[in-house]
């Protein structure tokens, strides 16, 4: 009798103890990898995500930020972030997910113009109309109007620290109330490639703060490890929203991170005896490309992921963090700023195919499979959350 009624109690406790956090207290993080004109890839897979919850939900004008508790983006993805946070002037978000890869078959040939010359006495291109557009865009906006919570990682080369643009820092830090333009260049500015940016600020005060920003990815090109500190110092500091996370709670978090893509099936990018005649022009400009900074941030990146998955699974909420990578990128598609037409159609390509692809050799789920799971919960929180304001 007694053995019985331990066995029930241990069961109790498995039960209790494994049994899924409820759907409505679930903090929920998107964050998105930079990578240039890779950005169509992510920008894809998040077109499918929106119309997935317009389908769950009825509701044609659906949108990511609805969903989010949280968005982080480096580089395009900081661009990306923005589009999709950013208010119109009807306080919903300017860009619809399915619009953004538009936004890159438009402008990346202005942005990226094909015959530039290599960066050996200047940056590769010069910005301008890059940042006209941020500017026509994004107008006047200001961090504090996004519609949710923001998080896009810059990286200051006066200061020779890394500066990250989060909603949630500006009560105690004012003076990062930037325009979102400004941000979005600011994190995007990678070095050879673009100028870097210079702005000033104020913080109500009368006090101005200068910036000097390049490439969000010398901090983070990989920013969800950086959203997920965020995300829990927010709990520390006693934010109702992110409340159940104080204890590190994993399973009360739903992470999606998008990356840009890379060329782990292959391995086949450079070799050292390649690499052993390199000099400095040729780590910065061989075969048309930067293999030193897409080295420091396809490292960046897989590390992050790396701790991620870690310590999602340690703690036994490894169906809470999905990762959405191509790991098969060839040729040009692996080139960060190619905006050729031919290759931009090849991108939209390779993340139409991705979403039918594995999520990993260890996830047997369909990209779209995940997104679909992914999709339901968003949409039973987002349920919940409506109709527990309404009583």
């Amino acid at each position: 009798m007694a053995t019985a009624r331990s066995f029930f109690v241990l069961l109790f406790l498995v039960l209790t103890t494994t049994a899924s956090p409820e759907v409505g207290q679930m903090v929920t993080v998107l964050s998105i990898d930079g990578g240039g004109i890779r950005g169509i890839i992510p920008a894809t897979v998040l077109a499918f995500l929106e119309g997935q919850l317009q389908e769950l939900d009825n509701d044609k004008n659906a949108r990511l930020a609805d969903y989010f508790d949280m968005v982080a983006g480096t580089s395009t993805g900081g661009i990306l972030a923005t589009m999709i946070t950013a208010p119109n002037e009807n306080h919903r978000p300017f860009s619809a997910a399915k619009d953004i890869v538009s936004f890159y078959l438009e402008h990346g040939p202005k942005i990226f113009p094909p015959g530039a010359y290599p960066p050996i006495l200047g940056p590769k291109y010069d910005g301008k109309y890059f940042h006209k557009v941020l500017q026509d865009k994004l107008g006047e906006t200001r961090l504090h109007q996004a519609l949710t919570d923001v998080v896009i990682p810059t990286f200051d080369i006066k200061k020779f620290q890394p500066i990250i643009f989060s909603k949630s820092k500006l009560a105690n830090s004012p003076y990062l109330d930037a325009k979102m333009s400004d941000i979005a260049y600011g994190t995007a500015a990678a070095p050879t490639y673009l100028p870097p940016h210079y702005f000033v600020t104020d913080d109500g005060q009368g006090n101005q703060y200068e910036f000097n920003l390049v490439d969000g990815a010398i901090a983070a090109g990989n920013p969800a490890l950086i959203a997920l500190s965020t995300a829990t110092k927010r709990a520390t500091e006693a934010d109702a929203k992110y409340a159940s996370i104080k204890a590190m709670n994993y399973k009360h978090i739903l992470l999606l991170s998008l990356g840009t893509g890379n060329t782990d099936d292959f391995r086949k990018t450079f070799t050292a005896q390649e690499a052993a005649r390199w000099g400095a022009v040729d780590w910065l400009t061989h075969n048309n490309s930067n293999p030193l900074l897409q080295s420091t941030s396809a490292a960046s990146s897989y590390m992050n992921d790396y701790y991620i998955a870690t310590m999602f699974h340690a703690l036994g909420a490894q169906k809470n963090y999905l990762r959405i990578q191509e790991k098969a990128l060839t040729g040009s598609t692996t080139v960060m700023d190619d905006a050729s037409e031919a290759n931009m159609k090849l991108l939209v390509q390779v993340g139409e195919n991705l979403l039918k692809k594995p999520v990993s050799k260890e996830n047997s789920e369909t990209v779209e499979e995940a997104l679909k799971r992914f999709a339901r919960l968003l949409s039973e929180r987002k349920k919940h959350q409506v109709s527990k304001a309404s009583q």
